[in-house]
């Protein structure tokens, strides 16, 4: 071998620390990078010559420049920050739905119900006073703005996670786009085996790691290339890349196929569908979880129920449901007690949807079998004739309407002109225009009407002659013809101002258990109190076990991402040590050099 190829292997000994200088220079200037993956160069010899008989190596070469990622470590710290994104967000929300229910400090709508009852015990004290009658309806008229409000700020959460939807699906789609175009770069950038994107790759991990924060992807990269020649095993993929979502792939190599989304204008709800390459729609709304999509999903509801114009899941869905059932029930049971306090005309509040022939049963679900009496009084509180309506699962308006006008002998004294039906006027009407019904009741001059419901909730659920409008907690409050006129509500049963029996047994109401509908089909037998603490109680416990959950992920992914750090993260005291290590080999291989270069010197001198 020649002196000069002696010389060769220093300057290649030279440019390979270069390299290892220059690599492990750009590790440490990007320990803070939070995706950054430490490289290595592959160093390898440069190969041999033979000089008589003996192999001479010629220096060294650089093969390639790799990073140290661990894909196995990688797939782990994924599924670790789907599952602490899902519990975050939905920590997040839940807390804010608490504050709303802010009852241990003597505020809001437990308050406002004791304020109430305390208006109705002091008012049957003094039933003739109006300024007890005032205090009620403003007591009353407190209460129901407030669950008004409630449930207006439910129901805002729940849109604005609505709209949280499209932001989210927007942005994996401009990840998923994004991871299709570094493929088609990385393809474009490792033509050769020795050649590695590493940067571009890097950027595709960070893209990844972020959509998993939005929801449960699988990237499927078949192709896993393991190299054990460094101190820490390489597990990378190669080139085959699939990204899906429930099994749909919406980045396939180069080829990107986004997420849709379905915007209801009605009722203003978001659904997402993926359309396969046959152009058939698949509705991956009930499907997709994990990540915040997952969350928010969970949170909103994933199940729109057109008919009733609400979501028939989701967890908020589930409070606002519990809210409706809460002041429905109150609606029910106040208008039934109050409902028996005589007066007239007696009428219902505008009864969307219901048609005379539409049995009352499947109109509203609070009706129940069984029958109500009308008993009329006259002017001076006197019971007069009272007369028994039944309703059973075929029972529609028109048949109320029947039956209250059949000539029956309601007082048995055999006199056929002093009936109900001979005393009363009684009609339902039903608008095609406005699509509402009306049910009335008129007493003829010197008589009232009261109604005594014996558990069918008739004269409660359609607020006949009651104290509250409305079917649910978005539009409860008090009749507006007490609104505008405290002076007419009344406490006695025979419609005398002096009696205040009936606002005795509404008073009671807040001690009875009554019955609760849920929106899912129990029954809940629990007073007004007791049902709203358990509708609080598990808003409370829904945020304290998501809180639970929520600190063991955060314990998990803090375990997985150490554990990915330490094989592909950046140690800079490492990083240091191997700085001195190549500037000792550069000073080496400089050596070489400056010794040859002496050689040459002497033997050119000595030629001279």
């Amino acid at each position: 071998m020649s002196i000069f190829g002696t010389l060769y292997t220093g300057v290649t000994g030279l440019q390979a620390s270069e390299v290892q200088i220059a690599t492990t220079s750009n590790n440490i200037s990007n320990a803070n990078a939070t995706f950054y993956t430490r490289q290595r160069v592959v160093q390898t010899t440069n190969g041999y010559v033979s000089s008589n008989g003996v192999q001479v190596g010629t220096g060294t070469a650089i093969e390639s420049i790799v990073r140290l990622h661990d894909e196995y470590s990688y797939f782990k710290l994924k599924g670790a920050s789907t599952q602490l994104e899902y519990t975050k967000y939905m920590a997040s929300t839940l807390q804010e739905i608490s504050e709303r229910f802010p009852d241990l400090q003597n505020t809001g709508i437990l308050q406002d119900l004791e304020n109430y009852n305390k208006a109705w015990n002091d008012f049957a004290s003094n039933p003739n006073e109006n300024a007890t009658k005032v205090a009620l309806v403003k007591a009353s008229q407190t209460l129901t703005e407030s669950i008004n409000n409630t449930f207006s700020t439910l129901d805002k959460i729940q849109k604005k996670i609505n709209n949280d939807i499209k932001s989210t699906v927007d942005e994996i789609n401009r990840i998923g786009e994004e991871i299709a175009t570094i493929n088609k770069q990385i393809y474009g950038q490792e033509a050769l085996p020795t050649e590695h994107a590493n940067e571009l790759r890097d950027r595709r991990d960070e893209l990844e790691l972020t959509l998993s924060k939005l929801v449960s992807a699988v990237a499927s990269k078949n192709e896993i290339n393991q190299d054990n020649r460094l101190d820490t095993t390489i597990n990378d993929p190669g080139h085959q890349y699939n990204l899906s979502i429930e099994g749909f792939s919406i980045v396939d190599g180069i080829n990107f196929h986004p997420l849709k989304l379905d915007y209801d204008d009605k009722n203003k709800s978001y659904s997402i569908y993926y359309e396969t390459a046959d152009e058939k729609v698949r509705d991956l709304t009930g499907k997709i979880s994990g990540g915040q999509l997952g969350a928010q999903l969970d949170l909103r509801g994933r199940n729109y129920d057109k008919s009733k114009g609400k979501y028939s899941d989701g967890i908020i869905q589930g409070y606002m449901d519990s809210l409706d059932t809460f002041a429905k029930t109150m609606i029910n049971e106040t208008n039934n007690l109050y409902a028996s306090s005589a007066k007239s005309p007696v009428t219902s509040d505008y009864l969307s949807g219901l048609q005379g022939n539409i049995p009352l049963m499947n109109y509203d679900r609070t009706i129940q079998p069984g029958s109500f009496d009308i008993v009329l009084y006259d002017e001076k509180g006197n019971k007069k004739v009272t007369k028994t309506i039944n309703i059973d699962v075929n029972t529609t308006m028109d048949d109320i309407v029947r039956q209250i006008k059949a000539n029956t002998d309601d007082n048995g004294d055999k006199d056929s002109n002093n009936d109900v039906d001979d005393l009363i006027n009684v009609s339902f009407s039903y608008d095609p225009t406005s699509n509402d019904g009306l049910f009335q009741l008129t007493a003829k001059s010197g008589y009232k009407i009261a109604i005594e419901d014996k558990g069918t909730n008739f004269a409660g659920a359609f607020s006949i002659g009651g104290f509250f409008s409305g079917n649910n907690a978005s539009d409860i409050k008090v009749k507006d013809s007490i609104l505008s006129d405290p002076s007419t509500v009344r406490a006695s049963l025979n419609g005398v101002d002096s009696g205040n029996d009936m606002a005795n047994k509404i008073i009671q109401l807040q001690y009875d258990k009554v019955n609760f509908y849920n929106e899912d089909g129990t029954i809940d037998q629990l007073t007004m109190e007791e049902y709203y603490r358990k509708f609080t109680g598990k808003i409370g416990s829904d945020g304290e076990n998501n809180n639970v959950v929520n600190a063991s992920n955060q314990t998990f992914y803090n375990s997985v991402y150490s554990e990915y750090q330490s094989k592909s993260g950046v140690n800079t005291n490492e990083e240091l040590a191997a700085l001195i290590q190549w500037q000792s080999s550069y000073g080496a291989s400089a050596k070489i050099v400056t010794t040859i270069d002496q050689m040459l010197d002497t033997l050119l001198g000595i030629k001279s």
